[in-house]
């Protein structure tokens, strides 16, 4: 295949996906006017809700990095609060938890102020929030402090945590198939791009896998320099 044919087809992928993820929208829009799960409709309104959220999460993803990739995306770091930006996460996607009965806590300190691409990490842990909650069983927690002159972002759970082969760092995370789970590994490997797109000097962000933690479930944790 000619380099102007993967263009054109990249450019033909980019616009298919900017019309799919206005469709998504409108349906988003439409369950949240649902009302919630009876014994007359057997409609499971949090389920749809959730599959919803993860396929706009995954369109968003795709958009940014296609213009990540061909220089389109104009990164826009600047300084924020966490303890706001955690809280404007939660609330985004507390329609999402409540059906499946998830508590959600923070712990931010009041005073901590970073600089970062709000679009681009909003976008990492919409996304790890919402594939949580397959695995979680009544909590997760958000977790942000300053750590060796570093930002670090932990997203806690209560579940069985992650396979013993994804732990520790992820570096240059490879795109490949679960045949069983039918997981292609794109949400974290959009995240390490994230944390790679931050650099301070010769300092880049980083992307961990752990177990245990204070819920004894899985932590991914984003590290910002």
């Amino acid at each position: 295949m000619s380099a102007e044919a993967k263009l054109d087809f990249a450019v033909l992928l980019a616009s298919s996906v900017h019309d799919m993820k206005n469709s998504i929208a409108l349906i988003m829009h439409q369950i949240n006017q649902l009302p919630p799960q009876s014994s007359d409709s057997g409609v499971d309104v949090g389920h749809l809700q959730l599959e919803a959220n993860r396929l706009n999460n995954s369109l968003i993803q795709l958009m940014m990095l296609y213009k990540v990739e061909n220089q389109q995306y104009q990164s826009l770091p600047d300084e924020h609060y966490l303890d706001e930006f955690i809280e404007d996460v939660v609330l985004m996607n507390q329609p999402t938890l409540e059906p499946w009965g998830i508590e959600i806590e923070q712990q931010v300190d009041p005073e901590l102020c970073w600089t970062f691409d709000k679009n681009l990490v909003v976008g990492v842990l919409g996304n790890i929030v919402t594939n949580v909650i397959r695995y979680a069983r009544s909590k997760v927690l958000i977790q942000v402090r300053e750590r060796d002159g570093n930002l670090s972002l932990v997203v806690e759970d209560d579940g069985p945590g992650y396979p013993e082969q994804m732990l520790g760092e992820l570096q240059k995370c490879r795109m490949g198939v679960d045949f069983g789970s039918g997981s292609t590994g794109f949400g974290l490997y959009f995240s390490v791009l994230v944390a790679e797109h931050h650099r301070q000097g010769d300092r880049y962000g980083q992307v961990r896998l752990s177990n245990g933690g204070q819920l004894g479930g899985g932590c991914f944790e984003l590290i910002l320099p």
